[in-house]
């Protein structure tokens, strides 16, 4: 099991697809994801397109490292400190600079390591994202589901119908919902690690912060691209558009059909993008 320990003493457990020697893309997920959560046949096309693919469970979900047990809710670390773990990962396989794709706080955190640590981010991709936590860009009763709610002790059954749920209200409104594919996950999220804890920790290392990236992000300069659905019933796609705003170099592709998630039917399209942002950092790495 690939686990690494970080010099801050949070063990790390990650993942790889593909030729170690292609081009290296971390993705990062959002809030009480685990790195199965990005589908292993998604993996294989952006390894097919030439990365090396590495996931990773953040703190306090999956494999990695539980910063507390089923009582302890206050998480002492903030965004910047889970920014660390992944250059742990990035450090234990000797890699200096990665491409960086990160899903919802995923995309927070890769936005940190680019304003905090310009020299290890290749590129961005930015999906469901913002540049900014402040709740302008919350959208409706989904942006505030009841995390502390969710019951320490709880059936597989009953977890499987709970998540079920969770999904259905952040699907693309574009495309069915799978909810065997659906009910699948969440018992393999299930049987890999149930840590309700550990989601109410992350959600308040979020609130810790930053909240506030604009301005920094508005001096990155590495390709970017940014993937928003008009349909994302967490985060209002018009982030998409201050983004653009504020990184005028970033490439944005806004969907109709898309909501909180990363549906099958557009894989081929995130995995052109990505490469496309990629192969252009590594043009330009190369021309220095």
């Amino acid at each position: 099991m690939p686990l690494i320990t970080s010099p801050h003493g949070i063990t790390v457990h990650y993942e790889t697809t593909g030729d170690p020697t292609g081009m290296p893309l971390v993705l990062l997920h959002g809030g009480g994801a685990q790195l199965i959560g990005w589908d292993d046949r998604f993996c294989a096309l952006l390894a097919d397109a030439g990365f090396h693919v590495i996931r990773l469970d953040n703190r306090d979900i999956g494999l990695s490292h539980a910063t507390g047990g089923p009582d302890d809710v206050q998480a002492d670390y903030d965004l910047g400190d889970m920014a660390l773990d992944v250059l742990a990962v990035l450090d234990h396989l000797d890699i200096h600079r990665a491409h960086l794709t990160g899903m919802s706080m995923g995309g927070y955190i890769a936005q940190l390591l680019a304003i905090r640590h310009p020299d290890r981010v290749a590129s961005l991709g930015l999906m469901s994202t913002s540049l900014t936590s402040a709740p302008e860009f919350l959208v409706g009763e989904h942006s505030s589901v009841p995390i502390t709610d969710i019951p320490e002790h709880l059936d597989r059954d009953a977890y499987i119908t709970m998540f079920i749920g969770g999904q259905r209200a952040y699907h693309s409104p574009g495309f069915p919902f799978d909810e065997a594919a659906s009910a699948d996950l969440a018992g393999r999220y299930y049987d890999r690690a149930y840590t309700p804890s550990g989601l109410i920790r992350q959600w308040n290392a979020l609130l810790a912060g930053p909240l506030e990236r604009r301005e920094d992000m508005a001096a990155v300069t590495v390709p970017t691209v940014v993937i928003h659905g008009r349909g994302d019933q967490s985060l209002r796609w018009t982030a998409a558009l201050e983004t653009a705003r504020l990184m005028p170099h970033a490439e944005v592709h806004i969907y109709e059909e898309m909501g909180h998630d990363i549906p099958e039917p557009l894989w081929p399209d995130f995995v052109a993008a990505l490469a496309r942002t990629a192969r252009r950092a590594e043009r330009a790495e190369h021309a220095r």
